[in-house]
C-alpha cells in the first residue's frame, strides 16, 4: 500500500510525460472562436502604433538584438501578456504548439520523460514527485525530490508551469538536457523522450471484499481505466468501495461527470453557470450505478474535477467522504481556439454542487474529518484514513 499511499505527502498536480496534468488544476471544455481581420483589440491602432515604437527601440539600442531575430516569438509574448493581465493563474495563451501539448495531455497520451510534479507557485520551483511506468527519467537517474533548474539551458525558476511542460515535452527519439538541483547541487541528465500512455487508476481488493480504486487524475483515458478496475473488482465478489482522491489535481470536466454518471444512480452530478447566467446540468441516468457501499478518500489536495466527483457522491447520499477539506476550485476554464491554431484558455464559468454550492475557495468538508497520521504511516506503514474508511464501509457491510 505504501506506493499508493505516497501521494498523500505530496502535491500531484501537473504531470509531464504520462500524468495528466492538469498540470494547473484545469477543466479543459472547447469552444471556438475566430481571429477576425477588424474589430477586436487586437488590430486597435494605438496599440500598434506602440508596439511599433517598442520593436524600432529594441531595434536600435538593445545590444543583443540578431538582424535575423524572428519577431514572431515577439508577438507570442504580447498575446501571452494580455490574457496574463487579467491576473487569472487559470488562464493563458497557447502557441500552436502549446495547444497540441495541451490536446496530448487531456488525452493521456505524452512524448515526454515520465515524471510528475508538484509546481510551488510561492517559490516558483518544480519538484519531481513521481514516475510513469518505464519512466525515461527515472531509468537515468532523476529521483523524487529533484528540482527542475534549468532545461536545454534555460533557468526554470518563476516559469509558467505550462511553459515548462512545453519544454519539457517533444518528439519521441529527441533528447532534453535538464538540470535539477538535488541537495544544494547541480545535477545534469540527458533524457530521451519517450510516448507513453498515462495511467491515471490503479486497484485491489481490500479485507471483507471491500474494492479501493486509487484516481490520480481525471484524462480522457481515466474513464475507461475506472470502469475497467469496478468491473474487475465487482467479477471478483466487491461488495463495497473506496475510492482516493487524495492529491488528485483534477483534470477534465468531461472525466469527471462520465465517472459520477457510472457510479449514481438517477440524478444531478453538477451545473455550471456563465458570466450571463446562463446555466447548464449535467445528470446520472440510471442505466449504470455502483449500489454499494461508497466512501471517498479526499485531502487538501483533491481539488476542481475530484471535487465534481466527491461533491457528487456525498450530496447524492451514495457515499461519505473521509479525511481532510478539499481544496476548492469552484471554477472552470473554456478554450477558444483561433484560426491560425493558437488559442486563448479562459475561466469562463463557475460549477455547482447538486445542492447549489459554489466550492471556489471554500472546499468540500468530509463527512468524517479526520488528519493523516504521518508519524504512523513513516512508523508502521499504516494509513488511518484508509484504516477509517474501511472501518465506515464495513459497518455499512454489517462487517464487525
Amino acid at each position: 500500500m505504501s506506493e499508493q499511499m505516497k501521494k498523500t505527502d505530496f502535491w500531484a498536480g501537473c504531470i509531464i510525460g504520462a500524468m495528466t496534468v492538469v498540470a494547473s488544476l484545469l477543466f479543459v471544455m472547447f469552444g471556438s472562436v475566430l481571429l477576425g481581420a477588424g474589430g477586436d483589440g487586437m488590430n486597435n491602432f494605438s496599440l500598434n502604433s506602440k508596439m511599433g515604437a517598442i520593436n524600432r527601440i529594441i531595434d536600435r539600442y538593445y545590444d543583443e538584438y540578431d538582424e535575423n531575430l524572428d519577431s514572431i516569438p515577439m508577438e507570442e509574448g504580447v498575446y501571452k501578456g494580455m490574457v496574463a493581465s487579467l491576473g487569472d493563474p487559470y488562464s493563458a495563451y497557447y502557441t500552436k504548439q502549446e495547444l497540441d501539448r495541451l490536446n496530448d495531455s487531456v488525452k493521456g497520451e505524452f512524448h515526454g520523460i515520465g515524471v510528475s510534479i508538484s509546481a510551488n507557485e510561492v517559490e516558483g520551483t518544480f519538484t519531481v514527485v513521481g514516475f510513469t511506468d518505464e519512466s525515461a527519467a527515472e531509468k537515468v537517474g532523476v529521483m523524487e525530490g529533484d528540482v527542475f533548474y534549468e532545461v536545454d539551458g534555460v533557468p526554470v525558476q518563476n516559469m509558467d508551469l505550462d511553459t515548462l511542460v512545453g519544454k519539457v515535452r517533444g518528439a519521441s527519439g529527441t533528447s532534453v538536457h535538464i538540470v535539477f538541483l538535488r541537495d544544494g547541487k547541480e545535477i545534469p541528465f540527458d533524457i530521451e523522450r519517450k510516448s507513453v500512455k498515462a495511467n491515471t487508476v490503479s486497484s485491489n481488493m481490500l479485507e471483507n471484499d471491500i474494492g479501493y480504486i486509487d484516481i490520480s487524475a481525471f484524462e480522457a483515458v481515466t474513464v475507461e481505466q475506472f470502469k475497467s478496475a469496478a468491473r474487475s473488482l465487482q467479477d471478483r465478489g466487491m461488495k463495497g468501495l473506496i475510492i482516493d482522491l487524495r492529491g488528485n489535481p483534477g483534470g477534465t470536466f468531461d472525466s469527471a461527470v462520465k465517472i459520477s454518471d457510472y457510479i449514481l444512480p438517477a440524478g444531478k452530478i453538477v451545473y455550471v453557470r456563465d458570466k450571463a447566467g446562463k446555466e447548464k446540468n449535467y445528470n446520472s441516468d440510471a442505466e449504470q450505478r455502483l449500489d454499494m457501499p461508497i466512501a471517498v478518500l479526499v485531502n487538501g489536495r483533491t481539488a476542481s474535477a475530484a471535487e465534481i466527483l466527491s461533491g457528487a457522491i456525498k450530496e447524492n447520499n451514495v457515499g461519505v467522504l473521509v479525511g481532510t477539506k478539499t481544496y476548492g476550485k469552484g471554477i472552470v476554464q473554456n478554450i477558444f481556439p483561433l484560426s491560425d491554431g493558437s488559442a486563448v484558455k479562459l475561466t469562463s464559468q463557475k460549477y455547482y454542487t447538486p445542492s447549489g454550492n459554489n466550492i471556489q475557495g471554500k472546499g468540500i468538508m468530509p463527512d468524517y474529518e479526520i488528519e493523516f497520521d504521518n508519524d504512523l504511516y513513516l512508523e508502521k506503514n499504516e494509513d488511518n484514513q484508509l484504516d477509517k474508511a474501511l472501518e465506515i464501509v464495513s459497518n455499512a457491510l454489517n462487517i464487525n
